[in-house]
Parts: structure tokens; C-alpha cells; sequence
């Protein structure tokens, strides 16, 4: 009896070393797969405020190359006629004949010489004859209303108050060539990272870039050629 007896006991104290062996294993593999949440769920956050930022990216410089594309003038060349008086005398008298001048083009705005009438000299014979040629043309502060826009719309998380910081950018017109009539915005910003820093990197770069045209009825030497095509892709 004397002998089951410890046997017994041994045995018990066995089970009770095993668990707490056991107890042991489970408490580290709980610190270890919180820790691992903890890090994907830091990773995701990096990885969601980078997604964020490079939408909000695009937004910005699809606005600053619209704005920038509203800013095209129209131009034109139109032929017109103008006239001016010779004096006619006859039984009653003189008087004042008009006489038609051959044609004349004039190039400038749209919007000043046809919308406005600009072309319109108060002769007694004007007359209107016809477009020439039509095409786009951008003012001198294109540049600077693109930039403007893009600023307003610059990311959050890549502004100096989250820690990142714009790299580049830059507004590109086009007049001519083939990516016209465009204006085409590139820039390029950083975040700064949370738990990629765990890994070594501190910031994350993301660049973005947009092209808008204007389109325009194609007139040549009088003729209505249909629309403009549309520019080769700046982007690319």
C-alpha cells in the first residue's frame, strides 16, 4: 500500500508540472500573436493611409490639369469686308456712294472678334465672310492656376502636418506637337510611416499624373473640318 501510495502522489505531481507547463506555452503564444496583430494591424494602417493618399493624389493633379485645360482661348482667323464713301453728284446733288474694299483677315480672340463683334468697323459695307482657321492657344497664367489647384487639393497625409512633405510637381503646356492642345500635372509626395519603420523604412513616395484637353471645331482655309483629335497620352 505504502508503495501505490507515492506512486500516486508522483503521478500528481507529474499532471500537475504538465500543466503548468502547459499554462506557461499559452500565455507566451498569446503575447506573440497579439504582437503579431498589433503589427499587421500597424502595417494596415500604413498601408490604408498610403492608398488614401495616392487617390487624394490623383484627384488633385486631375484638377490642377483641368483647371489649367479651362484656361485655352480660342483664337481665329475670319475675312471680312469693310467699305468706305465716294461722292456721287447728280441732278439733286452729292451725296455718298458706298464702296465695298476687297476682304480682309484678322486674326485675334475669339470671344473679342466674333462673340463680341469685335471685327465690326461701323463702315457702310461690313460684312462677315467666313472663319479661316480656329485653334487653342494658353494664357501666361495656365502655369499658375494649375499649381494654385493642385496645392488646395494636395493630400493630407503628405503635408508637412502628418509628417510627409510634396517632392515635386509640374504643369506642362501644350500649344503644339502632338499632346496638343493639353496641359498635363505631375507630382510626386511622401508619407511617413508608423510600423514600417520596424522594417527599416520611414517613408513611402507615391507620383501621379494627369492630362486634359480641349477639344475645338477644326476650321482651315473655310472649311469645317470636324473636331480636333484628341492629344497623345502625355502620361505614359
Amino acid at each position: 500500500m505504502g508503495k501505490e501510495h507515492t506512486g500516486d502522489r508522483f503521478r500528481g505531481i507529474q499532471i500537475r508540472a504538465l500543466k503548468k507547463d502547459e499554462h506557461g506555452a499559452i500565455l507566451l503564444m498569446t503575447v506573440l500573436l497579439l504582437a503579431i496583430l498589433l503589427l499587421l494591424a500597424g502595417l494596415a494602417t500604413d498601408f490604408a493611409r498610403l492608398y488614401v493618399a495616392r487617390e487624394e493624389l490623383q484627384t488633385a493633379v486631375d484638377a490642377a490639369a483641368l483647371a489649367g485645360s479651362r484656361q485655352g482661348v480660342r483664337y481665329v482667323t475670319i475675312t471680312v469686308g469693310y467699305g468706305h464713301c465716294e461722292t456721287c453728284c447728280g441732278l439733286d446733288g452729292c451725296s455718298c456712294c458706298c464702296v465695298c474694299d476687297p476682304p480682309v483677315t484678322l486674326t485675334g480672340p475669339e470671344k473679342d472678334l466674333v462673340e463680341k463683334g469685335g471685327w465690326k468697323r461701323g463702315t457702310c459695307c461690313d460684312r462677315f465672310l467666313g472663319y479661316e482657321k480656329r485653334w487653342i492657344e494658353y494664357p501666361s497664367n495656365t502655369t499658375a492656376v494649375a499649381s494654385t489647384v493642385l496645392d488646395i487639393n494636395w493630400p493630407r497625409f503628405m503635408s508637412p502636418e502628418y509628417g510627409g512633405g510634396k517632392l515635386s510637381d509640374k504643369i506642362e503646356i501644350y500649344d503644339s506637337g502632338p499632346y496638343s492642345p493639353s496641359v498635363v500635372a505631375r507630382a510626386a509626395g511622401m508619407i511617413k510611416t508608423t510600423f514600417l519603420k520596424l522594417a527599416g523604412i520611414k517613408d513611402v513616395s507615391s507620383s501621379r499624373c494627369s492630362q486634359a484637353g480641349t477639344f475645338y471645331s477644326v476650321i482651315r482655309n473655310g472649311w469645317l473640318l470636324g473636331r480636333n483629335s484628341a492629344p497623345m497620352d502625355a502620361c505614359r
